[in-house]
């Protein structure tokens, strides 16, 4: 999301935008001033160097601009050129008699709107330029007097404008400053909590004989509310992939802890168990609503891997399929609740038995959305998958179709595969985790 800062860096009013108006304007008053009778013309000569002035100062502002010069106090040279200008056109279109004072208001803004009280002296100097040019250039005597009052009201005038322009721009100065400060200091949290959440994805594991493992968790914002892990356990390995309600900080705090509660539940080989731990910690912290929502589910899929038997419960996910060696296709489905709304507190596990060279893999609902957001997202994992089975395989072509398209939501995959049978030799799980941003991706060694 575009911060405020950022929104004003990007589009901030340079100095030829903030000049164009006035050029157009004082086109327009020399043309009106040579095509309309009624309109006084003292001297065209004078009219043809207001026109070139402005012009100048266009020139100057438009180099300004290219070169990024918007913050420059040789900006300022602009406004100085308009306030020349607009004194001979004053002057070359009858003085007095002039309709086109009132033009001096817009670099008397464009000084005002600085930061710095100076620049209100400065935008009423200019302002009595304009009126004191016929003085220099040459007056009649009884236009005098009332010159010199004109010139007494106009810079009163003028002056108090530039005082009240020049105050909201120093207010919004400080609240510009006050909010980019904020946006740091947040920033400085995500990221920390990005790394937090980087920290807490699985490590590698070792001595695992006869599978590889793979994945990957790519949050749509710094922080997201899926994640993944796994590690050993007493006869195995434990595989688990959560996706809790929300995105955000507030999202990755719930997640932290529903990881937290499952590895808890380590001794206990029945996945089901770790999910009724997972769902009463949700129940009691945040029964009161302090999640923002006032529920907190997590779909979560968790499984025991023990030799060729993968012990699993599924807790409102449903996003898991299992490629046979065969070639046959498996959905893992299930009926059950997430954890966390408080309705279930029971779940059921199952078995799967994985022969030599299947594959299975657990994703988000993020995936979804990167083919559409249907249920034929399972079609084109198994089309993925098909073309090379290895776990490693499916998650970079996962992990890259992600990265390549905007999604609004976490993507999480886990891949696992039992060595085939005609391996050379037997396949160790030991996977180092690698950072890409706020990416974690796993690869056999």
């Amino acid at each position: 999301m575009m911060t405020l800062s950022t929104y004003l860096q990007r589009y901030s009013v340079t100095p030829l935008v903030k000049q164009a108006p006035l050029t157009v304007l004082v086109a327009l008053a020399a043309v009106l001033s040579l095509t309309v009778p009624q309109l006084v013309v003292s001297s065209e000569p004078g009219l043809y160097l207001a026109v070139e002035l402005i012009v100048a100062a266009t020139v100057c502002a438009w180099v300004m601009t290219a070169k990024g010069l918007a913050l420059s106090p040789w900006v300022n040279i602009v406004p100085a050129l308009d306030f020349l200008a607009l004194g001979i056109l004053r002057w070359s279109t009858g003085s007095a008699a002039s309709i086109f004072t009132a033009l001096v208001v817009l670099p008397v803004v464009w000084l005002a709107a600085q930061e710095g009280r100076r620049f209100v002296a400065f935008a009423a100097l200019g302002t009595a330029l304009v009126i004191l040019t016929p003085f220099i250039v040459g007056i009649g005597d009884g236009d005098r007097v009332i010159e010199l009052l004109r010139l007494v009201i106009v810079v009163l005038v003028y002056a108090s404008l530039a005082a009240v322009v020049n105050e909201l721009s120093r207010q919004f100065g400080i609240q510009l400053r006050l909010t980019q400060a904020r946006e740091k200091v947040i920033q400085m949290e995500l990221n920390r909590a990005a790394e937090v959440q980087r920290s807490l994805l699985p490590q590698a594991l070792s001595n695992v004989s006869g599978y590889s493992f793979a994945g990957t968790c790519l949050p749509a914002a710094t922080v997201g509310g899926d994640f993944f892990d796994w590690y050993r356990t007493d006869d195995g390995v434990a595989i688990t992939l959560g996706d809790v309600m929300g995105k955000g900080v507030g999202a990755g705090l719930i997640a932290a802890a529903v990881r937290a509660v499952l590895r808890s539940s380590r001794i206990d080989p029945d996945p089901s168990a770790a999910l009724v731990r997972a769902s009463e910690g949700l129940s009691t912290d945040f029964s009161d609503g302090s999640a923002g929502t006032g529920t907190a589910f997590t779909t979560l899929f968790h499984a025991r891997l023990s030799g060729n038997v993968l012990r699993w419960a599924d807790a409102g996910h449903g996003l898991t399929v299992v490629l046979r060696d065969n070639g046959s296709v498996e959905r893992l489905s299930t009926t059950n609740l997430p954890v966390g709304i408080g309705i279930e507190d029971t779940w059921l596990t199952k078995e799967t038995h994985l022969e030599s060279g299947d594959l299975i893999v657990v994703f988000s609902d993020g995936v979804l959305d990167l083919f559409g957001g249907g249920l034929d997202t399972f079609d084109h994992i198994v089309q993925l998958a098909q073309k090379d089975l290895r776990p490693s395989a499916i998650v970079t072509a996962l992990s890259e179709l992600a990265r390549s398209t905007e999604h609004e939501d976490d993507v999480t995959v886990v891949a696992i595969r039992r060595s085939p049978v005609w391996a050379t030799q037997e396949t160790r799980a030991d996977v180092t985790p690698v950072a890409f941003g706020g990416e974690s991706f796993s690869t056999p060694q």
